[in-house]
């Protein structure tokens, strides 16, 4: 065993797993060690019932410079449960919930205690895997939320807009201009709102000296847009998440990987389907802005294409190289310097 997972296991006296809903949580406390017994307890999700989590552990003797604390990414509701956790010198893990069902194998019957078990279970088997939680910058946070508050916006208009399009696609004049008519107020106020949403997140990219110098490398890479640039920002922790291109890559579902099993299984190679989809259709975009100028992306589209490529597997070889290039920039601090004719 390596040195520093010896040291890691020798860190923690006890460990935690705590299972988080809107109003509750539920924890399962362990002490570090094969076949230690579980006690179970349930929380309110609010700083009173963390305080009372605090009484507790205290009561249990429990040292917290020795206790590791795992959950699950749950969005919003971990965020208050975190800050708290950190105030107070804990070693929070908080975890990809796809990776901790799929390390327990096959599994029957759920419940907000038994949850709790096997994240417990799961950190004491993974803790050499354990990893501080690390809170977004608060411009980057305000940045992922306006993102999210847009995207919204994105999805109302277009409710709106697909049926005025359908209308007129059957040739129902008179219905669609009155459709038209009756959300015109509610569209004019929607492009009002995402147009607003864009000037508060370029005032916080500017305002930001780091967010800013980032945003400028990814933006110098050619077809890469303003909100693909801030998801990627918010996405990759400002690329602090991932080491290299390759697993910012696997990620964005931009990846191949082989599918192949002894001499008879040989399966198309293939990105995994469990990636960040709105990210992999910005750099979609971006692909099919890249391959319809004139440059060095739509001579490779072109010419792997007539070597008998399937179009898509071209088509998101070019989104890898794109990704590639704002993952060179942005780690070089550089902006990118293109090709002739790219």
């Amino acid at each position: 065993m390596e040195l520093n997972k010896i040291n890691l296991y020798m860190q923690f006296t006890y460990l935690l797993g705590i299972d988080i809903s809107k109003s509750k949580i539920d924890l399962a406390l362990s002490e570090n060690k094969a076949g230690a017994s579980l006690t179970l307890k349930e929380f309110s999700n609010h700083l009173k019932g963390y305080k009372k989590m605090l009484e507790w552990l205290c009561e249990k003797k429990v040292d917290l410079d020795k206790l590791l604390v795992c959950m699950e990414n749950t969005g919003i509701y971990h965020h208050l449960l975190v800050n708290y956790l950190q105030s107070q010198k804990v070693f929070c893990w908080v975890e990809n919930p796809v990776a901790i069902k799929w390390s327990m194998g096959l599994q029957r019957g759920k419940t907000d205690k038994i949850d709790a078990q096997r994240i417990c279970l799961y950190a004491f088997r993974n803790q050499d895997k354990a990893k501080a939680y690390s809170l977004k910058d608060k411009n980057l946070q305000k940045v992922s939320e306006l993102l999210s508050a847009r995207e919204r916006l994105i999805k109302a208009r277009k409710m709106l807009l697909t049926p005025i399009g359908e209308l007129k696609q059957v040739g129902l004049v008179e219905e669609e201009k009155m459709v038209k008519k009756a959300c015109k107020q509610s569209l004019s106020a929607l492009e009002k709102e995402i147009k607003s949403i864009d000037k508060d997140l370029e005032g916080l990219v500017e305002a930001d000296t780091t967010l800013k110098a980032s945003y400028s490398y990814i933006r110098s890479v050619d077809h890469v847009g303003a909100i693909t640039a801030l998801q990627l920002l918010v996405y990759t922790h400002d690329f602090k998440r991932f080491d290299n291109a390759k697993k910012l890559g696997s990620y964005a579902g931009v990846v191949p990987f082989e599918y192949s099993s002894g001499s008879s299984i040989r399966g198309r190679t293939r990105v995994h389907p469990m990636a960040n989809k709105r990210l992999k259709t910005s750099l979609h975009m971006c692909a099919l802005s890249a391959i319809r100028r004139a440059g060095t992306m739509r001579s490779y589209f072109e010419r792997k294409v007539k070597e008998g490529k399937n179009k898509m597997s071209v088509l998101n070889a070019v989104r890898n190289k794109i990704l590639q290039r704002i993952y060179a920039c942005v780690k070089g601090e550089r902006m990118y310097v293109p090709l002739q004719n790219s």
